[in-house]
């Protein structure tokens, strides 16, 4: 483990997008702000999800898509701090990975964006409304059976760009992606949770680390308790569940004071049967709590809406 000196370059591993590319220069000068004299350089790498953008995310395998080979170049120590999208990130890391800092989480909602400025609820049922998550399309289809549900690929502006065209009357994307791009006047409307509940980890950021890492103490002023609490429970929700971008699974928390408020969904992919409930517990016990509510979700009814595999993968991983 080398000392952070003077003369330290940070290597900083992302994907190339415009919006992960805003995210580590952020992140780059959060840093810097802390360590005025750190050098950082941005290292782009092109994940498996950049390479295949035809298919479908749950056809593909979903979580990992976007990090993996990210990960694998911070093994191989060619960079030292990976930045990711906390909602990218599979629930178990690779050995010698941590997480070295969660910073404040930002907007976690998703918003609608339609073709004419109509909100989501003033929508006709015939209108095609895409997006490459089971997730929103369950809820959407449970709002309204007769909408036409795309899968729609690709960057936010790729998105924005298919509906101009009119591949597709509207889209729903995750609020935080159009704000740090400068594009909030595209949005039609906020999804409150209660409408859409986010994924687990959407609005946060994950930065990664080879464990005793020289970095980890640079980290240290970025990292932000309340919502890395929130993200724990979330992400132990969904790994007890054994869950990930082939399930509609969605969790939200919310930290007040030493309190967490932990929302979980379930559904089938078309959004026929849908399970949701919430507990309270203290932030401290994070962890447990998404445990709980997994629990509590599963004596309801929802291992009979969780595929086959993923109920083996989940047990196995209680069990041990």
């Amino acid at each position: 483990m080398r000392p952070a000196t003077s003369s330290s370059v940070l290597r900083l591993g992302t994907r190339g997008s415009p919006l992960a590319l805003w995210q580590t220069r952020w992140v780059a000068d959060a840093l810097q702000a802390h360590h005025p004299r750190l050098r950082t350089d941005i290292v782009v790498i092109k994940t498996a999800g950049d390479r295949n953008r035809r298919d479908p995310l749950s056809r593909l395998g979903g979580k990992g898509l976007f990090v993996k080979d990210i990960e694998d170049a911070l093994q191989r120590q060619e960079i030292d701090l990976a930045v990711h999208s906390m909602k990218d990130m599979p629930t178990v890391l690779p050995p010698g990975l941590g997480f070295g800092a969660i910073p404040c989480r930002a907007e976690a909602r998703d918003v609608f964006v339609s073709r004419d400025g109509r909100r989501l609820a003033e929508v006709k049922e015939a209108w095609r409304i895409g997006t490459g998550s089971l997730r929103r399309q369950a809820q959407l289809l449970a709002l309204h059976a007769g909408l036409q549900v795309q899968d729609v690929r690709g960057n936010v502006d790729t998105r924005l760009r298919k509906l101009r065209q009119g591949e597709v009357d509207g889209l729903v994307l995750a609020a935080i992606g159009l704000i740090r791009l400068g594009l909030q006047e595209a949005i039609s409307e906020y999804l409150p949770v209660e409408v859409m509940l986010p994924a687990v980890g959407q609005g946060a950021l994950a930065l990664e680390t080879r464990i005793g890492s020289w970095v980890e103490a640079l980290l240290a002023p970025l990292h932000d308790l309340p919502t890395a609490h929130a993200v724990l429970a979330e992400r132990a929700f969904l790994a007890y569940l054994g869950g990930g971008c082939m399930v509609p699974i969605a969790a939200f928390g919310q930290c007040q004071g030493e309190d967490l408020h932990l929302q979980g969904l379930v559904s089938t992919p078309r959004g026929e049967r849908m399970l949701r409930q919430e507990i309270h517990g203290p932030a401290s016990a994070a962890e447990t709590l998404g445990q709980r509510l997994a629990e509590q979700l599963l004596a309801s009814g929802a291992g009979d809406l969780l595929p086959l595999e993923s109920r083996q993968d989940a047990r196995q991983a209680r069990d041990e």
